[in-house]
């Protein structure tokens, strides 16, 4: 059980990435507050709250969004308007650059009165998402952090193959008849417990190693 847990954690870690996180500012509210629905963006962001950092007050503009993402050391901030208008609210989302305090994409969203508007802001918020430039690959480090801390737990997952193995060999010899079957099943059980000795320990160090260069240096 405590095996299975910590090579879950490694293959967990190895495979999590949360992706840069964005700054989103709440919506600059015109027209009818009620119509707007501007509590809706919120909504919207939660489904990717991994993604999202909450500005928690309304940014006015582009520029003014990108500098408060570059306050909190962010590279990018998404800035929204939401209108209430009798045909309904439309929202309108802007990804800026904290560098460059430039828009780097536009959403517009129009919801009809009584229509869900979480959806499709949450369609439009993934789309900025896919807008933002790619992010550079791995270091070579860490792939290699990642490589020996992987073969240390394939190494302990066969250190406890060997070990079930030494201990069917025990139970054969156990049950052995004569002394021919008795010999050959203790020579099985010595060969695979010092096998399986020998994994566990090159595997719990290796997987040691690996998390510690990833984590640490």
């Amino acid at each position: 059980m405590a095996l299975s847990g910590v090579v879950g954690m490694v293959i967990a870690a190895a495979v999590a990435s949360g992706g840069e996180r964005l700054l989103l500012c709440r919506p600059v509210v015109d027209g009818d507050p009620a119509l707007a629905r501007a509590d809706a963006v919120g909504e919207a962001a939660r489904a990717r709250a991994g993604r999202w950092l909450d500005y928690g007050v309304a940014c006015d503009g582009a520029p003014e969004g990108a500098r408060a993402a570059r306050r909190a050391g962010l590279a990018h901030a998404v800035v929204a308007r939401a209108e209430g208008r009798s045909d309904g609210s439309r929202f309108v989302l802007v990804l800026t650059d904290a560098t460059t305090e430039e828009a780097r994409a536009q959403r517009r969203v129009d919801v009809p009165p009584g229509k869900d508007a979480v959806r499709p802001l949450r369609t439009a918020l993934d789309g900025l998402l896919q807008a933002l430039p790619p992010e550079p690959g791995p270091g070579a480090g860490r792939i290699a952090a990642w490589s020996l801390a992987g073969a240390g737990a394939a190494s302990l997952i066969a250190g406890v193959a060997l070990a079930v193995s030494a201990s069917s060999a025990a139970d054969r010899a156990d049950a052995a008849g004569d002394p021919a079957a008795y010999t050959r099943a203790r020579a099985d059980w010595r060969s695979r417990r010092r096998w399986s000795a020998a994994a566990l320990g090159a595997g719990g160090a290796a997987l040691a190693a690996g998390l510690t260069w990833r984590f640490v240096f």
